[in-house]
């Protein structure tokens, strides 16, 4: 098969999918974590990576972006992160070799997100990012992920630990780091300026964003170019969800997110786009659809 880098060089524009852990959670919200539903609802995870590569979608992501030993202590889980991980990533594999032709291969992308305490600080003890980071890591690149993805990441000790661990575990993987925030800075307070120049030593696949709504998206992503070489990667969400019947909903139609998302491709030219919150099978088939004429 097809590796990922060679398979990228051939596409403009790589379609990745869409929201994994909110539409999983409105299948089964009973769980702390909806990574645990790898473990406990298999079957519901692989009928979500299947409805997104019908829809179109290049590469999926694994349901791992909290399956860290550390995020699941704070959690108070007692299921294994590890086991989580791996089986999230088999299950992934499993969606993609089923879709994937000569043609239109598909990949696997190992998700991984950043590590918060029980007290909703970041974590910052470097030895316990490492282990915890390298448990996950190799649990995913065991699971079969073709590529990691950081997204949503937060501050530089923690981007570094995790491509840190990556580089020991596997130098040749394609790595992507996307950040979350506001007016150029993460949710933490971190400019994206300090991140991108402290972590621009690694061999990056892309760098960008995700998680951040389209008047965000944009400005940040002006940031973005001005600062880094990397091939960019924009995922936005869908806007603020209302809460209709006690539950939050996402209003933004298929065809709105469509129209605004070209807009962004247009005027930077990323070379990764996907949908991050909110976004359906719906979403990513519209965009699919709309690729090609850009």
């Amino acid at each position: 098969m097809i590796s990922f880098s060679d398979f990228a060089d051939t596409k403009k524009t790589i379609l990745f999918d869409g929201a994994t852990g909110s539409a999983l959670l409105s299948e089964d919200n009973s769980v702390t974590l909806p990574d645990i539903l790898s473990l406990k609802h298999p079957g519901i995870v692989l009928a979500l990576h299947e409805e997104y590569l019908e829809a179109g979608c290049d590469v999926i992501e694994t349901n791992s972006f909290n399956s860290n030993p550390l995020v699941f202590e704070s959690f108070g889980s007692k299921k294994s992160a590890s086991e989580c991980a791996k089986i999230s990533a088999i299950l992934a594999r499993k969606a993609a070799d089923k879709f994937s032709t000569p043609e239109k291969p598909r990949f696997v992308a190992g998700s991984v997100g950043p590590v918060f305490n029980q007290n909703g600080s970041l974590q910052q003890d470097e030895a316990l990012l490492f282990e915890a980071y390298s448990t996950q890591i190799s649990a995913l690149l065991e699971g079969g992920a073709d590529l990691l993805i950081f997204e949503t990441m937060q501050n530089i000790i923690q981007l570094n630990s995790a491509l840190a661990v990556t580089k020991k575990i596997d130098p040749n993987i394609s790595v992507i780091v996307s950040l979350s925030g506001k007016n150029g800075k993460t949710h933490t307070g971190t400019p994206f300026e300090e991140i991108v120049r402290e972590i621009s030593k690694y061999d990056l696949f892309a760098l960008g964003l995700n998680c951040e709504d389209f008047a965000e998206t944009e400005k940040d992503a002006e940031i973005i170019k001005k600062i880094s070489t990397f091939p960019l990667i924009l995922m936005p969400n869908l806007g603020f969800p209302e809460k209709i019947d006690g539950k939050f909903v996402y209003k933004t139609t298929p065809a709105e997110f469509t129209k605004k998302i070209s807009k962004l491709i247009q005027k930077f030219e990323p070379k990764i786009v996907g949908g991050c919150c909110g976004t359906t099978p719906e979403h990513i088939k519209a965009m699919a659809d709309m690729l090609p004429s850009l």
